[in-house]
């Protein structure tokens, strides 16, 4: 399991904190001045991996608003897990990358020490020679000798010197070539990133949109309700009025007629309790529109921000 630093730790909790209160996506320089630690390669690192787990977490919510939230938490935990192999396979090529880099570097410091023995190695040859030149001048043979042998160690040396300074030139370009290598591979992964960010917001939108819509369906529907209600209590008072004419004008069918009237009465007043329970109906799906309405303006207000 990959270790991780305090920086990356406060750099991945500062990721929540920016796009919380400052209202956009965290930057470099952002989390920089609040951690108050420079290295750019570690907020890089801990930025990139909070930008997947923000990504896969809205995407899968948007993608799947039907599903149940148990069988979307697995299917998350599942790519979760699939993410962490794939960064275990990530990162163990990278350690490669890093442990082959020490043997380089290891390997180029052998060399030097060499390079630096074999120059301490041809100085005390010198000064042995010339002693020995000091000491010997009178036997001339033994001095061409020891010249021989000494200039045959010379030519040795220098060969040796220039297989060290081949071998060091190849190990510096396989150096390069790897950290060439390592540049694009995080190129590709910044990319594939920001696709992917830029995609997500278009579903937001379309969302956001079709939210929009189905409020006002529902606004519609609750003002043709109470139209119709308002309709049917004009229309009993008006036949109540009528029927109570009729009592004035007909007073010997008077006993008849109140049974009647009675009976129009209570289902006016069941009519107008019905009524009642309509508008208090219409006023709590009032409220309830209002409320739903409030989280999408404030989805709008956090998209103009962003």
């Amino acid at each position: 399991m990959e270790k991780r630093s305090d920086t990356y730790s406060l750099a991945y909790e500062c990721c929540n904190s920016v796009f919380l209160e400052d209202g956009r996506f965290p930057t470099i320089e952002a989390i920089r001045d609040r951690i108050h630690v420079n290295s750019p390669a570690v907020i890089k690192r801990a930025m990139n991996d909070w930008t997947l787990h923000f990504v896969e977490k809205h995407r899968k919510k948007l993608e799947n608003p039907n599903i149940p939230a148990v069988i979307v938490d697995a299917s998350e935990s599942l790519w979760n897990l699939a993410l962490i192999e794939a960064k275990k396979g990530y990162e163990a090529k990278e350690k490669e990358l890093s442990l082959r880099e020490s043997e380089w570097k290891s390997h180029l410091k052998c060399l030097e020490q060499k390079l630096i023995e074999n120059q301490q190695q041809r100085e005390s040859e010198k000064d042995e020679l010339n002693q020995a030149l000091a000491e010997q001048i009178a036997l001339v043979n033994g001095l061409v000798e020891n010249l021989e042998v000494a200039t045959q160690n010379f030519k040795e040396t220098e060969f040796a010197l220039a297989i060290n300074r081949e071998n060091l030139s190849r190990a510096e370009g396989a150096l390069e070539e790897a950290r060439k290598s390592h540049e694009i591979q995080a190129k590709e992964w910044s990319e594939k990133s920001e696709k992917d960010h830029l995609w997500h917001l278009k579903r937001i939108e379309e969302e956001k949109e079709s939210a929009k819509n189905e409020q006002a369906r529902i606004i519609s529907n609750l003002n043709r309700s109470l139209e119709t209600a308002r309709l049917d209590q004009e229309s009993l008072r008006a036949r109540l009025t009528q029927i109570m004419n009729q009592v004035g004008d007909q007073l010997e069918r008077q006993g008849k007629l109140e049974a009647e009237v009675d009976k129009l009465r209570a289902e006016l007043s069941s009519t107008e309790k019905a009524l009642l329970q309509e508008k208090e109906r219409s006023v709590k799906l009032q409220a309830l529109v209002k409320k739903q309405r409030r989280p999408a303006e404030k989805l709008t207000g956090e998209r103009i921000s962003l």
